[in-house]
């Protein structure tokens, strides 16, 4: 009996792909290529437009030369309407805190309470910020006729916890403050 001898056929550890063509094309790795592919041409085709359409060109803003503003400008201060204002009566004289509250609530200022102040010493009338924003308390002196650079009356005491813009403590110089006395004697 003749023994055959020959090579042994060695088993494949490779095994042959059961996918399909078709199924090879739309594997995950491939569409994830494609799907990225896609967003890269959309974010340049996005940038291109925004530069040649007129839009403003990409980078102007994150190389801007001066630094942004800490508090809006007096420009740009919101109408009076807008101002939330607190109105005490430091002086003692009755009916005053609300006379006041009148004469900004004429003028489309939003007044959120009136009461009492702490003491009836005050001599000077005083317009305090509460927030960020001193357009608020420029606008409210500006109402009275009280100088902005009038450091003695307009003061920055921030405290958020008021839940108002401005606070206005009358004084004894309230006589003083002549748009007020001119609503003061007009009739109603």
């Amino acid at each position: 009996m003749a023994v055959k001898r020959g090579r042994k056929k060695k088993p494949s550890s490779r095994k042959k792909s059961r996918r399909t063509p078709a199924q090879s094309i739309f594997s995950f790795q491939n569409t994830a290529i494609l799907l990225l592919s896609l967003a890269c041409v959309a974010f340049v085709t996005s940038i291109l437009h925004r530069y040649f359409r007129g839009g403003t060109p990409v980078g102007s803003e994150l190389f801007s030369s001066s630094p942004p503003g800490l508090s809006v400008n007096y420009e740009e201060a919101p109408p009076l309407s807008a101002i939330e204002v607190e109105v005490l009566n430091g002086c003692g004289v009755q009916g005053l805190g609300q006379q006041f509250t009148d004469f900004l609530r004429s003028h489309q200022v939003d007044v959120v309470k009136t009461e009492n102040a702490g003491g009836f010493d005050y001599e000077k009338t005083l317009i305090i910020q509460r927030n960020e924003i001193m357009g608020n308390s420029y606008r409210i002196a500006e109402l009275l006729n009280i100088p902005k650079s009038d450091t003695t009356r307009l003061l920055i005491q921030p405290d958020l916890s008021l839940e108002t813009d401005v606070t206005l403590i009358i004084g004894k110089d309230y006589t003083t403050i002549e748009p007020l006395q001119e609503f003061l004697s007009t009739p109603p």
